[in-house]
């Protein structure tokens, strides 16, 4: 699990397993200062475990906030449609959405190029997506000099 935020939105990323009880604390607290957030997540198979759903839906902050969760998975589409029963804000898509998510998300033109480029770096750095056939090869390219973190 990796997140990035740039002003109100947050991207976080999952790769096939569950986040850890210590990086599910570290993700919560790190982000509940952001003001009128809009987040993004995009996961490969992995996700909260039902605890920490438990943990998420019952947190005041994260309870309404306008969330797509990006994946191709049938499994974590579900739980998408469980948590939206607490949460009406919170859709499914699939992994190459971005154009529906961002609208969904209500995104300007900056803020959805931000999410290309976070979500971009947060797959380089997990290995994941078109980064993850690379990886295999032993060759993970450096992002272009303008998709880097400052």
């Amino acid at each position: 699990m990796a997140w990035a935020h740039d002003g109100r939105l947050l991207v976080v990323v999952h790769g096939k397993s569950s986040p850890s009880a210590l990086e599910w604390s570290r993700f919560l607290n790190a982000n509940r200062s952001l003001r009128d957030p809009r987040i993004l997540v995009c996961t490969y198979g992995g996700g909260p475990d039902g605890n920490q759903r438990r943990e998420l839906m019952g947190d005041a902050f994260y309870g309404g906030v306008p969330t797509v969760v990006m994946t191709d998975s049938a499994i974590a589409r579900g739980i998408v449609t469980v948590l939206n029963w607490f949460n009406p804000n919170m859709k499914a898509q699939p992994l190459n959405a971005d154009t529906v998510a961002h609208r969904l998300l209500g995104l300007d033109a900056h803020e959805a190029t931000s999410a290309v480029q976070l979500r971009e770096n947060l797959e380089r750095q997990l290995r994941l997506g078109r980064f993850s056939e690379l990886a295999a090869n032993g060759t993970v390219p450096e992002p272009p000099t303008e998709l880097r973190p400052r």
